[in-house]
């Protein structure tokens, strides 16, 4: 059966999950192109994925459901929408389980957030903490930045007095005035906090410690785009690890 009617219930509920105050209240949230709908993993728990007519032929091992060409299209936020989505659930955060955690301060940039996730896997940063309201997590684009990576790590909201409890590590700011990750490898734990993309770390996160690191940079350059900082400062310390 295709669906063709913005009346029906999936379409509907579907077309709420592209606001983030759905995507809260229901626990869901979309995925959106072949490639990111087939690094779905196991733990997570996809209620169904869903198609245009062209691709009504797709394999998959999930539920599937049709939409019309033109019902999928209002549904996708892709310029050129490839017919393939999946509808999934939030996953449930768990505790912190490594010796280098990412911390991003108020990030706002969707595009920024789903680079500095893929960068996180890439450099063995699992836990990701998100403080001071950062952009929504299940955003499209930074689904799609993430490029899957947003499926394999762990990522937890927190208020800032939650970080009290990490007492047995190290917080460490980005900021242009820091140390070199030099001064740092000797740490076992640390907390390695990424601030927003204009106005960098915030005053609530600086009360709680006093170091900082930087990234060495020749020419004229006063600063980096905020994916790129937290992706050369995490490449650093994984090799100082």
């Amino acid at each position: 059966m295709i669906i063709k009617s913005e009346s029906n219930e999936k379409y509907k509920y579907l077309n709420k999950l592209k606001k983030k105050k759905y995507r809260k209240k229901f626990n869901s949230f979309i995925v959106e192109s072949i490639k990111i709908v087939e690094q779905i993993p196991e733990d997570f728990e996809c209620e169904f994925v869903f198609v245009n007519e062209d691709m009504k032929d797709y394999k998959t091992d999930f539920k599937k459901i049709v939409f019309s060409n033109k019902l999928f299209d209002k549904l996708s936020l892709l310029e050129n929408p490839e017919g393939v989505s999946a509808l999934l659930k939030i996953k449930k955060e768990k505790e912190i389980s490594s010796d280098k955690i990412l911390l991003l301060d108020h990030m706002q940039d969707p595009g920024n957030l789903g680079t500095i996730i893929r960068s996180a896997e890439a450099f063995s940063f699992k836990d990701i903490i998100l403080v001071n309201n950062c952009v929504d997590l299940y955003n499209e684009k930074t689904i799609r930045a993430s490029m899957g990576s947003i499926f394999r790590l762990n990522f937890l909201e927190l208020d800032i007095d939650d970080l009290k409890n990490f007492k047995d590590y190290k917080l460490i700011l980005a900021d242009m005035n820091g140390k070199s990750v030099d001064h740092y490898k000797s740490c076992d734990k640390i907390i390695l906090a990424i601030g927003n993309e204009a106005n960098g770390i915030s005053k609530s996160l600086k009360d709680l410690s006093n170091d900082f690191v930087s990234i060495k940079m020749d020419g004229k350059i006063e600063s980096l785009n905020a994916a790129i900082a937290a992706s050369i400062l995490m490449n650093n310390f994984s090799q100082s690890g």
